[in-house]
């Protein structure tokens, strides 16, 4: 009897014991790493990149020819019905999760659609620290280069965007989180950043090898405006971001050429009322190190030239956002946070209701040079 009772007691616990029967292994999944999105004759086009995760696993020796890439691409009247297509039409269930990069068209951004992130934070197998970038470039090309050394597209710009701002600081990247939480901020600017590629810099033997780089940045202004302004055109919003890490820096004297390296840059922004409406002070103080330099002059003299350039780039990237109605340096996000009042008495709407060609009052910079490298401030005989 108490053998019978023992039975009627486990029997149960054992239904409630969990299984396998469900279990999964990684095989049995593609895994998207990256998807773009375009908009066409009122339907959406998604492409999607697989990448072989087997051709990522390190190991001891270099891989001797590219991982393979695969690109899907599909239409729907929704970004989930051209995934939901995407997944028909592939061999093993697609696994979403694993999604580090988006990539929008322009064409997206025309239709000013907020589509995109709503899928993004209805998902929840996608992550919000996930890069984002628009592009005027072929998606199926952008998807389609793989790294250097026969490594996967997981080595490219397309993934690690940080790694090529820490040693060169122009454009910053932005996750989709922060694009999301810029965009709606009142007065907030939103610079996303804009990828594309070429062929003309590096070659494997006689073989052109395709690169991808940030080539600039759409500047989006509350839903208002969206420009595209060229890396050069933004050059002066580094000086007034304070992630940047390494700002190089090439000024000529005497047909002599002088580089250096700027980081950290402290900046201050001060709106100042002036016959009958706001202006700016801006106050940049940023230490510096000279990687190059070809001339004896005196150092007060260079220091003096790397003053005027940094004024001068912030000057052109203030005047390029005036001619597209945009507002590259945030100017107006300070306005509206210090003078609310103001911003709301005059019904602000957008960067030419507070922008004109006299706005900037003031542009004060000042370099410090913590070093010359390892010699002296002259030059190498």
């Amino acid at each position: 009897m108490f053998r019978i009772t023992k039975i009627l007691l486990i029997v149960p616990l054992l239904l409630l014991l969990s299984g396998c029967w469900d279990e999964k292994t990684i095989q049995d999944f593609h895994y998207v790493t990256a998807v773009g999105i375009d908009f066409k004759d009122g339907e959406y086009i998604v492409y999607a990149q697989l990448v072989d995760f087997a051709a990522v696993a390190k190991t001891e020796t270099k891989p001797t020819q590219n991982p393979p890439v695969y690109v899907g691409r599909e239409r729907g009247r929704s970004i989930s019905a051209a995934i939901n297509q995407l997944m028909h039409n592939t061999q093993q269930a697609l696994y979403i999760g694993h999604i580090s990069t988006f990539v929008i068209s322009e064409n997206v951004l025309n239709q000013q659609s907020t589509e995109i992130v709503d899928y993004i934070y209805r998902n929840q197998l996608l992550r919000y620290s996930a890069n984002i970038f628009a592009t005027k470039s072929s998606m199926d090309e952008l998807f389609s280069i793989n790294g250097y050394f026969n490594l996967s597209p997981l080595y490219t710009t397309l993934y690690l965007p940080d790694d090529v701002y820490r040693h060169r600081s122009f454009i910053k990247p932005i996750t989709v989180q922060r694009y999301y939480s810029m965009q709606r901020e009142k007065a907030s600017t939103t610079i996303l950043p804009s990828i594309s590629w070429n062929s003309k810099v590096w070659k494997e033997k006689d073989k052109k090898r395709k690169s991808l780089y940030m080539d600039g940045a759409y500047v989006i202004y509350y839903k208002v405006s969206q420009p595209w302004f060229s890396e050069q055109e933004l050059s002066g919003v580094r000086w007034l971001t304070k992630k940047t890490n390494k700002a190089p820096v090439n000024i000529s004297l005497k047909k002599e050429d002088i580089y250096a390296s700027f980081s950290h840059p402290h900046h201050k922004v001060k709106p100042v009322f002036k016959n009958g409406k706001y202006k700016f002070d801006i106050d940049v103080v940023v230490p510096g190190k000279i990687l190059g330099l070809d001339t004896q002059m005196n150092m007060n003299k260079i220091i003096r030239t790397f003053e005027n350039q940094i004024k001068k780039e912030i000057q052109s990237t203030f005047e390029a956002g005036l001619k597209k109605n945009a507002d590259p340096l945030s100017l107006g996000k300070i306005l509206y946070i210090q003078e609310t009042k103001y911003w709301q008495k005059n019904d602000i709407k957008e960067p030419k209701d507070y922008l004109d060609a006299d706005s900037i009052n003031t542009i004060n910079v000042k370099v410090n040079i913590l070093n010359t490298g390892g010699l002296e401030a002259k030059p190498l005989k």
